[in-house]
């Protein structure tokens, strides 16, 4: 039987919670003008922990300052914040909230987010199209992309396909992730559509996953993990996240990020205001000033996330390690999220018989 190597961490993305109560009073006033300044008060927002929680800490001082706002920030994963939400329908706590795996859909489905009013958002027109909610709903301030990190080192020339990972050269050097984590999960995905299935036909993208088995250097639950595999040089290329390339890649760590030919899984984030919210019209004002290109700017320099402002300049260094541009956004893969979610159980325990043998 062969044995793989778990991480501790648990998987998946993480979010930030900021608890406060609001000081606006009646629910049904108008929204301010976006040239306005809120009074001030106390706003939960939530974010995402590692590199993106320090970078978001610091501008989010700057977001206090400018508008007499207090805030506090408490880490979740997002699913945790789509049920602190469910659970707080009748009396919120969250203003602001941020999703990476789609919980938007589903939480826009239950009635526990709202539509933002374009009129009142000063940045929202600067965004590729396809960032902003067809709905209404948050927008897509930041995005990453499942492609292959790889050792620039070890690989001098960039992969440029999935079918690379089984090359025999890099027997027992590729690592790969549980599909309890995200990057795992959609890389599955997307082996089963380049081999015929999708959403609601894996089989084939385990299929695959059988035949790479013997090019692995293990298999991890948590995003650091991987980091740690090419660290430690047991692993030179893996599919997984470009955000991480970014952040392990200021670690030290020589690794590079290439989109396949096949194409790149889109992971989109959102800011979404919370129905019920304490405060509505200074979470409105938090999710515009994430939408700056100055701050989107510095998410990208601190924590990975491409930004989806057209106005946002980036470095020629992070150019050449994030993916950017309108037309990369858009050429980016959409899964159905909705249903990769209704799967994903019966996607494990096949996973888990799979790996097990």
């Amino acid at each position: 039987m062969r044995k793989w190597f778990y991480g501790k961490a648990a998987a998946g993305i993480l979010t930030l919670l900021i608890t406060a109560t609001a000081c606006s009073s009646g629910k049904d006033a108008p929204a301010a003008a976006a040239t306005d300044k809120p009074s001030g008060g106390k706003l939960v927002v939530t974010s995402f922990g590692g590199a993106i929680e320090e970078t978001q800490r610091a501008y989010i001082k700057q977001f206090e300052e400018e508008y007499n706002a207090e805030v506090e920030v408490v880490t979740l994963y997002s699913a945790d914040a789509l049920a602190k939400i469910r659970a707080e329908k009748n009396n919120q706590t969250i203003d602001v909230v941020l999703f990476s795996g789609g919980q938007e859909q589903i939480a826009a489905k239950e009635d526990l987010i709202m539509k933002l009013d374009p009129e009142q958002m000063e940045n929202l027109d600067q965004l590729y199209p396809e960032a902003r909610s067809a709905e209404g709903y948050g927008p897509t301030f930041g995005y990453e992309a499942l492609g292959m990190i790889y050792n620039r080192d070890a690989i001098p020339t960039p992969p440029a396909s999935w079918n690379d990972l089984w090359k025999e050269e890099y027997k027992g050097q590729v690592g790969l992730v549980d599909i309890s984590n995200t990057y795992g999960n959609q890389f599955l995905v997307a082996l089963a559509k380049m081999n015929g299935g999708g959403e609601d036909n894996i089989k084939p993208g385990l299929d695959a996953i059988k035949t790479l088995l013997p090019n692995a250097a293990a298999i991890v639950k948590s995003s650091p993990e991987v980091g740690n595999l090419f660290a430690q040089d047991e692993a030179v290329i893996a599919p997984f996240d470009s955000g991480y390339a970014y952040t392990f890649g200021k670690q030290g760590i020589p690794i590079n990020f290439a989109i396949p030919k096949e194409g790149a899984v889109g992971i989109y984030i959102t800011a979404q205001v919370v129905k019920g919210s304490p405060n509505p019209e200074l979470a409105r004002k938090y999710i515009d000033f994430l939408l700056r290109p100055e701050i989107q700017k510095l998410t990208a320099e601190g924590g990975g996330y491409s930004p989806t402002n057209s106005q946002t300049e980036l470095s020629d260094e992070l150019k050449g390690i994030l993916p950017n541009g309108e037309d990369t956004f858009n050429g980016l893969i959409h899964l159905d999220l909705a249903l990769v979610n209704n799967n994903k159980a019966d996607w494990m325990e096949k996973w888990s018989k799979l790996i097990s043998q």
